[in-house]
């Protein structure tokens, strides 16, 4: 690290690298659904990236610090490198939640075979419409697109809309058999772990847009509620 420039340079490509591995997992995740099926030999695959991704991470915090130890950078890089930590730590925790998503769907094909089916019919297209949220949002951080993490904040509310469908369809599923409730009850837990993946993009998007425009969108929308509540 000669300078805060390329100390801040070389920790961006670490962050798209970890961006990229992440996105793979995702890519397991949505093959998993479409074939309505667990396969080992992507799970397999799953565990070596996940490993990978444990390694950035844990290198992207440790370099960041040593850089804001040693540089002492002003706000706005103080800011990107705090970013970079807090990110780098979530994504980590995004890679377990969607390894995590590849047991449950061994489970169902295991155990509940007749509900299989709908990991194609609900969960994938849910899961195909976060990987194009997830995807921009690595575009817009490649390209400093500020208009791309607008846009991608009022997605949030379709991934939403979608889950809470995918949610009534699944009740009504095990209410009309007894023998679907195990199996509708891990669809159930899936949906809700890809909401809660689309959440953590969103967190990522908000964070960026304080890194490229200053604005901290979080408190502004705290500050919005109090005016709402008073």
């Amino acid at each position: 690290m000669r300078n805060l420039q390329e100390s801040i340079e070389g920790l961006n490509q670490h962050y798209l690298e970890l961006l990229k591995n992440l996105n793979r997992v995702l890519d397991v995740n949505i093959e998993m659904l479409h074939n309505q099926k667990f396969e080992p030999v992507l799970y397999g695959e799953c565990v070596v990236v996940e490993d990978i991704i444990n390694a950035f991470e844990v290198k992207l915090k440790e370099d960041s610090i040593v850089a804001i130890a040693r540089f002492q950078p002003a706000a706005g890089n103080l800011r990107l490198l705090i970013m970079l930590i807090n990110s780098s730590r979530l994504l980590e925790r995004m890679g377990d939640l969607l390894k995590a998503n590849l047991s449950i769907i061994k489970d169902i094909e295991k155990n509940s075979p007749q509900v299989a089916k709908y990991l194609k019919e609900m969960l994938y297209p849910m899961a195909t419409k976060i990987k194009s949220i997830y995807e921009t949002y690595i575009s817009a951080f490649i390209n400093s697109d500020e208009k791309a993490l607008y846009a991608l904040l009022t997605e949030d509310d379709e991934i939403d809309e979608l889950a809470e469908k995918n949610l009534k369809d699944l009740i009504t599923l095990m209410k009309s058999s007894p023998e679907n409730v195990d199996g509708g009850t891990s669809l159930v837990l899936l949906n809700k772990k890809y909401e809660r993946f689309s959440d953590h993009v969103m967190h990522l998007v908000v964070d960026l847009v304080y890194i490229l425009k200053g604005e901290n969108l979080r408190k502004l929308e705290l500050l919005e509620e109090k005016k709402i509540k008073k």
